[in-house]
């Protein structure tokens, strides 16, 4: 496909999207596309990466909303002004709020990370927590000295209290601890809590479980999953500053990936989501996963204003 035909599909795609289009316009395209099956596949590609494009600038809308206060007052021009790009880019519209309608607000968080950000912080003695990128931690001293409630993200506590053990929360959940280094994860409702040294006992949905070392259990509002054993080199990676996947999908790499990156990672072909995955990627470095996609899968990226990068 060469690219001016790209061109054009693309051209014909805003056109139809810019709202000022004619029934002359649209008879013009129907010409168009069947005048060559490569102008058809062409406007096909063109409408999909469209679609894609504005979802993934809704979802940055929607990623930057959620972050707390201190870190939006943080962002850089370039990210402000990029997003903006990449919204206008993608044919969407971005309109405060004029209805009066409430939006429910996160929980406060005493404790929170940026997108990129990793940070150390001790709770109380013989209680210290390190949070990876856009996590969220609220004090709960009610329940102990040091208990806290994972909101959402992920962290890796060290417990070292034999005479008072810990308390941890995350959704319906509570895990504690006396002498243990655990690694606890709380994204989309689901919870999982790995222990890498030490042990734990993990009750929710009315189930209890002793978690050894080397072993993690993930749960829900409904459910409580039994232990099975971990890849402790994979598991909470990291802190050294690599994301380790095995035999993962690669829709499921990518949202990981777009935890750490700026901008946003979409896969314009849903063929590709279910490609399996097996590498090691530097979160410091994390933008060359694009590179290896396309030399391990031959895939081609587009790159749009905004960070945003459409796989195909």
């Amino acid at each position: 496909m060469s690219d001016p035909v790209a061109e054009q599909a693309q051209a014909w795609v805003r056109r139809l999207m810019s709202g000022e289009a004619t029934q002359d316009d649209a008879l013009d395209l129907a010409v168009w596309r069947q005048a060559d099956a490569c102008h058809e596949r062409a406007f096909v590609q063109a409408a999909r990466l469209h679609k894609a494009a504005r979802q993934a600038a809704l979802e940055l809308r929607d990623e930057q909303a959620k972050q707390p206060m201190k870190a939006r007052r943080g962002l850089s021009r370039r990210m402000v002004v990029g997003g903006a790009i990449a919204a206008s880019a993608a044919g969407v519209a971005i309109l405060a709020e004029r209805s009066g309608a409430t939006r429910f607000a996160p929980p406060p968080a005493d404790f929170t990370t940026a997108k990129g950000e990793t940070r150390r912080v001790d709770l109380a003695a013989g209680v210290s927590i390190e949070m990876n990128t856009l996590t969220r931690i609220a004090l709960r001293p009610q329940a102990g000295e040091g208990a806290f409630e994972l909101l959402t993200g992920e962290a890796v506590v060290t417990v070292e209290r034999p005479d008072a053990p810990l308390s941890i929360f995350a959704q319906d959940g509570e895990t504690t601890a006396s002498q243990a280094r655990l690694a606890l994860r709380c994204l989309d409702g689901q919870v999982r809590v790995s222990c890498l040294e030490g042990a734990a006992q993990v009750r929710s949905a009315g189930q209890a479980a002793v978690l050894p070392a080397r072993h993690s259990v993930t749960y829900d509002q409904t459910r409580l999953q039994p232990p099975t054993a971990i890849d402790l080199e994979a598991e909470a990676a990291w802190r050294r500053g690599l994301l380790v996947f095995r035999d993962q999908r690669l829709g499921d790499v990518i949202e990981e990936i777009n935890r750490y990156r700026t901008g946003r990672i979409v896969i314009a072909d849903p063929r590709l989501r279910n490609r399996r995955v097996n590498g090691a990627f530097h979160t410091d470095r994390i933008d060359q996963v694009i590179d290896q996609m396309r030399l391990a899968y031959g895939v081609r990226a587009t790159r749009l204003p905004g960070d945003v990068v459409l796989v195909a």
